[in-house]
């Protein structure tokens, strides 16, 4: 399915599905991007896109479609993007649309890839009664089709931000109805690391243990481009599990990596941090040093130039008072960090005055 071909043209599916009221100077083109998804979930992306750019005419117009034909799945993709782009908290009108069109897939469609996006999503705060008759729905669907993998997943995407111990549940039904399958165990890597930082029952420890062997199972089952984006994710769990000699390896496995590509300066960067991070636990803190420093000259990445560099080793250099090395990686951080928005100017500011700067999620990047 992921090479699949797409063979139908934007303006036949238009014509279909907006009968004569058409899109106007809207794009003409086939929705394109990473080879790695499926040609379904590229129409579904280029669905909710379309739909943020419909006007309210030809919104009745696929309402009074649907009151038609309601199993016309891309009208509802189409007006889920729309309203999900005029929601407000005082907008009530498109919230309950939003709970209409996602509940009467739930119930219908449960298979449908639309499911695992943020603009099917019921806020259980904002809306508690659409969340509760969403969270029924697919607890239906789930004992009714116990061994549907694809329902399994998308009942778990919608349990993933508010009750990940379900999550979890789901995601291991799939992966024993589909072992050979590296998507669950990713999942349930990413799940782990979510119960991880925002705190559950079990120690820090015992959910970096499971993570890691996830994650480790991921890899096994994964292609060569794939394993490489796991390495860093493995490396930060073994390290977390006091894996150390793992940690380790999979440090070691992204320098060794030196072909040039998007994710080149990130294997620089998340490498040598975690070889900085092993070293100053062994109490080698000129290693660790050096490490930071190798770490901040990487050339950068998509992911760097946006979400910027990772400051864990960075915070617990200051821990024991190394200032001026982190104040010269913070320097080579804005050379590949241009959004920084002045945030390296302040915590620069801050470390050179013996405080702590607050990295808050470039703790995690």
């Amino acid at each position: 399915m992921r090479k699949e071909v797409f063979m139908a043209s934007l303006v036949t599916i238009l014509a279909v599905v907006l009968g004569p009221v058409g899109l106007g100077a809207q794009s003409t083109e086939s929705p394109k991007g990473n080879p790695e998804v499926s040609s379904g979930e590229k129409w579904v992306y280029f669905d909710l896109k379309t739909g943020r750019e419909l006007s309210s005419e030809q919104v009745a117009s696929l309402e009074e479609k649907l009151a038609i034909d309601p199993n016309d799945v891309t009208s509802r993709t189409m007006l889920l993007g729309y309203y999900d782009g005029i929601r407000s908290i005082h907008d009530d009108s498109a919230k309950v649309a939003i709970r209409r069109h996602v509940l009467w897939l739930i119930r219908n469609s449960p298979e449908s890839e639309v499911l695992v996006h943020p603009e099917a999503g019921i806020d259980h705060i904002r809306d508690p009664e659409g969340y509760s008759q969403a969270r029924k729905a697919w607890m239906d669907q789930v004992k009714s089709q116990p061994q549907n993998a694809m329902v399994l997943a998308n009942a778990e995407q919608f349990f993933a931000h508010g009750n990940r111990r379900t999550s979890i549940e789901f995601l291991k039904h799939a992966q024993s109805l589909d072992p050979s399958n590296p998507k669950w165990p990713k999942k349930l890597g990413f799940t782990y690391g979510l119960l991880a930082y925002l705190g559950s029952g079990a120690t820090d420890q015992e959910i970096s243990e499971e993570q890691l062997e996830q994650l480790e199972t991921a890899y096994e089952l994964s292609g060569e481009s794939d394993r490489d984006l796991l390495l860093d994710q493995l490396a930060k769990s073994a390290f977390a599990a006091d894996q150390l000699d793992k940690a380790r390896q999979y440090a070691e496995l992204m320098l060794q990596n030196t072909k040039a590509g998007r994710n080149y300066g990130d294997r620089v960067h998340q490498g040598n941090l975690m070889m900085g991070r092993i070293a100053l636990r062994k109490g080698k803190i000129e290693e660790a040093k050096s490490r930071l420093i190798a770490a901040g000259m990487t050339p950068g990445s998509p992911v760097l130039r946006s979400f910027g560099p990772n400051m864990m080793l960075a915070r617990a250099l200051l821990e024991i008072g190394e200032r001026e090395v982190v104040l010269e990686y913070f320097e080579l951080c804005a050379q590949f960090w241009k959004s920084h928005r002045g945030r390296l100017d302040e915590w620069g500011e801050l470390a050179a005055a013996g405080r702590m700067p607050d990295f808050r999620a470039n703790l995690r990047y």
